[in-house]
Parts: C-alpha cells; sequence; structure tokens
C-alpha cells in the first residue's frame, strides 16, 4: 500500500501564494497533480484547515459565485457527457457538484439542452442495456445530455411492470428470451431465475406469464398427510427424497418437518445357517460380496467373513 504524502512547509505557503480560483495552472487539481498529493490536503491547506500556524495567504471558502465563476462554468459546460464533466468542474472550481448542478440547471441557456428528437429517441432505444456501464440509463443519459429520468421515459415502452405497484424495470427481449430458455432447458426456479439474472422474483414471474408458462402454485398439504410422512420416516425404512417423490413434497419442506426425528434402524437379520448357506451357494455361483450383501441383506464385512471362514 502506497503511503499518503503530505504537503510540507514550503508546499503549503506556494499553495496559499499561488493559488488561484478555477485556475488551469494554479487551481486546487493542478497544484495537487503538480505537488503529487490529494486535492483534499491542498485544499484543505489554502482555506486554512490545516497549518493553521504557518502564515502566508488564507484564501477562505467560496460562499457564493462570482459573477466571473459563474461564466466560466458556463462557458466550459459540456452537455453530451453531463456527468463527467459535472464532476469535472465542480473539481476545478472547488465547489460541490450539488451546487454545479443547480446552478447550471437554473442559469444554463435553453439552447444548450439537448433536444429530445424521435432519431434521439430510437438511437436510445437502440443503444440501451441493461446493467452496462457503457450502455445502461446513465450512462446515455450521459452521452446525450440528458437527465437519468428523461432516459427512463423514452425507455417506457421496452418497460416490464412489477406486480404491486412496484418501480418498474426495464427488461430487453434479449434477456426475457435467456430466461424462459434457462426455465425450459435447465429447470431452473423463479428464485434461481432472479439470482442468475439479477432481478426480483416478481418481475421473473411476470416475464414467465407472459411467455405463456404455469407456474407451480403453492401446495396446500392436509395434517394428515404430513403425519403420514412422519410416521414412514420415523420407522427408518424410507429417505426424505424417497417421501419426497412418493407425496410430491419439496424436499426442504419435508426435511424440515423431520429434523428432529431420529429414525428407527432397521433391525439387521441374523447370521443364520440358512443365510450362511445362501452366501456359500451365491459365492460358488462367481457373485462378489457386494451382490451377495445386498441379496441377502448382510453387509459385506459379514458376508467377507463368512466367505473367508473367520465366522
Amino acid at each position: 500500500m502506497v503511503q499518503k504524502r503530505h504537503l510540507t512547509p514550503e508546499e503549503v505557503l506556494y499553495c496559499r501564494e499561488h493559488y488561484i480560483i478555477g485556475h488551469e495552472e494554479f487551481g486546487i487539481k493542478a497544484l495537487a497533480q503538480k505537488l503529487g498529493v490529494s486535492r483534499d490536503s491542498v485544499k484543505d491547506a489554502v482555506h486554512g484547515v490545516t497549518y493553521k500556524d504557518l502564515g502566508g495567504t488564507i484564501h477562505p471558502p467560496r460562499q457564493r459565485l462570482s459573477e466571473e465563476v459563474k461564466q466560466q462554468l458556463i462557458a466550459a459546460y459540456v452537455p453530451q457527457s453531463r456527468d463527467a464533466n459535472i464532476r469535472a468542474l465542480a473539481e476545478q472550481f472547488d465547489l460541490s457538484e450539488t451546487t454545479v448542478l443547480k446552478y447550471l440547471h437554473e442559469q444554463l441557456p435553453k439552447g444548450k439542452r439537448a433536444v429530445v428528437t424521435d432519431e434521439l429517441r430510437a438511437k436510445i432505444r437502440a443503444e440501451y442495456q441493461p446493467y452496462s456501464s457503457t450502455s445502461g440509463r446513465s450512462a446515455l443519459a450521459a452521452k446525450y445530455g440528458l437527465s437519468t429520468s428523461t432516459v427512463g421515459n423514452i425507455l417506457k415502452d421496452l418497460e416490464v411492470h412489477a406486480p404491486r405497484g412496484r418501480k418498474p424495470i426495464v427488461v430487453l427481449d434479449e434477456i426475457k428470451e435467456a430466461i424462459v430458455i434457462a426455465h425450459d432447458e435447465e429447470n431452473l426456479s423463479v428464485r434461481a431465475l432472479a439470482e442468475r439474472f439479477s432481478l426480483n422474483r416478481l418481475v421473473v414471474r411476470e416475464i414467465l406469464k407472459e411467455a405463456g408458462i404455469e407456474l407451480r402454485t403453492r401446495q396446500v398439504i392436509s395434517d394428515d398427510v404430513k403425519q403420514e410422512v412422519i410416521r414412514l420416516f420415523s420407522t427408518g425404512e424410507h429417505s426424505v427424497r424417497e417421501l419426497s417423490e412418493r407425496f410430491n413434497i419439496n424436499r426442504a419442506t419435508l426435511a424440515k418437518w423431520v429434523e428432529e426425528i431420529k429414525p428407527t434402524k432397521p433391525q439387521k437379520p441374523m447370521l443364520d445357517d440358512k443365510t450362511r448357506e445362501q452366501i456359500y451357494r451365491y459365492h460358488s455361483q462367481g457373485y462378489g460380496a457386494s451382490i451377495i450383501a445386498k441379496t441377502v441383506g448382510i453387509s459385506q464385512t459379514i458376508v467377507r467373513k463368512v466367505i473367508d471362514g473367520l465366522i
């Protein structure tokens, strides 16, 4: 990690003596670059926040914009790169972005604001890509000198409205198609689709409904069925997977019902003379210990011991 460098007393005096608001060579940004420190270091030094007793000319923070600065702001404003330009102007003139934006909104001549034409609308709709840093809503707003709300209005006909009065979310046809394909081919749930495509589950449901896909509704399970499932599991003869498939119940739901139940282990058959004879017979026919164990219901360990004459 690079250690942050502080201004030396000589550099502080240099900044205070040469500082000129918004100047290309002696503004806050220019001085910071020249001395290899952060803009905040230079800003605090020239305004007397730091090195208060060092001397030199202290420049109080600007409270009001002078007419000269106002005209410089208007002249430097570039609507085609609105957001980036606002940040650059704020740094150059030692102002907050809010102050710059507020002033330009109130004072900027109408001729400098972008006019929304049919051609511009078509361009924005063609270029738009959700969640993209280069073609998303904010990027297009900056590119064409518009507000994000104006771009949002232009894209309204591409929007899917989420239920329950939620804020509309823009989803392109390509993304809708990808969601439907993932649902059909990979059998993904609504939750999984929402996570993959970074969308709200309600929006995913709306997209699937538009595609004519009938979604499963939550199953109402009677208490009798629940008790029967629990009883069967407690016998130790049925696994959660088997019961889930048999009763068509979500495996996670079923697992919650039986999570505190310790099923009774089925009693292992005794190694009697009849079982021993079966083991000998199957072994003489060439069957392995694994097949014999499954056939006669005895563990492989016992089968091997019988074959080896250990028991």
